[in-house]
């Protein structure tokens, strides 16, 4: 009779230690499968989007910056900027040369070397217009200068911006509104009002 109760204590101990390690064992596999699930939803760390980085990228090569800031569409205008005061430069570079040289020739009296153009213009306005020229391809050198500074205050600024989130729950409200004013105890008046509204 003791042999019996003795081995039924035996087996109630046997099956508590069977069904807490497999508790343990579930709880275990549990733990280790969201631990699996949770590395596989880590995601490298972004790089971070530096504004230095596309200041000196359009320092280097203009374009490159907007490119670096996916602003693609902002590198033919880039470019055309630079072809546009680059032509000035050229043209006026051109004409103010042709001009001094006449303007030598002039001086020389070395009349077999004048050209037909000016045949009708006096020294004097030889000398204004080479002048006037001279400036403009100094405007245009600044110009270009100018352009090239631009070209790299815009990369750093969208640079800046990339990360910043417009999205579409960014709103302004504008809707009237009405409310009651009481300039003294014994009555009120209602007053129409603007009400704004950000949205965030």
């Amino acid at each position: 009779m003791k042999k019996r109760h003795i081995s039924h204590i035996l087996l109630l101990c046997i099956l508590c230690t069977a069904t807490s390690y497999g508790q343990y064992a579930f709880s275990y596999n549990d733990i280790v499968r969201k631990n699996k699930i949770d590395t596989a939803n880590i995601t490298p760390k972004e790089k971070k989007h530096s504004p230095v980085t596309a200041g000196w990228m359009s320092a280097v090569l203009p374009g490159l910056g907007q490119g670096y800031n996916h602003k693609y569409w902002k590198i033919p205008i880039v470019y055309a900027g630079f072809g546009a005061t680059g032509f000035c430069i050229y043209y006026f570079n051109k004409q103010f040369t042709e001009l001094r040289t006449e303007y030598r020739h002039r001086l020389n009296d070395e009349t077999d070397q004048f050209l037909p153009k000016y045949a009708d213009m006096s020294v004097s306005n030889i000398q204004l217009l080479k002048e006037t020229q001279q400036k403009n391809m100094e405007i245009s050198i600044i110009v270009l200068v100018v352009w090239y500074a631009v070209n790299i205050v815009d990369a750093v600024v969208d640079a800046h911006l990339f990360t910043f989130d417009v999205s579409d729950n960014l709103s302004l409200h504008v809707r009237p509104d009405i409310s009651p004013v009481r300039p003294n105890f014994k009555q009120s008046l209602t007053l129409p009002n603007l009400s704004l509204t950000l949205n965030f």
